[in-house]
């Protein structure tokens, strides 16, 4: 078998790095399937911090993950639509979208007598 000098430096360039040590080159973790098999329509408790995760290519729904007080190391997973579920997520995006920190979704907003939301008044 007749090697010529090119293909012999490519062969010898090739094994050379196979030598070198790995540096740098990481996997990504990717899941494959949904991260939350089972979901609550709402919590028992207030949340203290939440996770959304995206719709991605293995699930096709965005998943909401909840720390509640007492459970602060285990997510509990709220179903994007239920009630609270929907309220976290739209504010979840309009956040997003304005750059502001996430736990804000998390505060009660107080009502007046009349029921509606207190809002802001400018006076000139």
């Amino acid at each position: 078998m007749h090697l010529s000098y090119s293909s012999m430096s490519i062969l010898l360039l090739l094994s050379a790095l196979m030598l070198l040590p790995d540096r740098g080159v990481y996997g990504t973790y990717v899941p494959a399937r949904c991260q939350c098999p089972k979901l609550m329509l709402r919590t028992p408790r207030r949340p203290v911090d939440f996770i959304v995760s995206p719709r991605n290519a293995h699930c096709h729904t965005p998943e909401i993950m909840v720390k509640l007080p007492g459970y602060e190391d285990k997510l509990l997973c709220l179903s994007p639509a239920g009630v609270q579920g929907k309220r976290l997520l739209r504010c979840w995006r309009r956040v997003k979208r304005e750059g502001k920190d996430h736990l804000r979704c998390l505060r009660i907003r107080k009502k007046n007598r009349r029921g509606q939301k207190n809002r802001r008044t400018h006076t000139q």
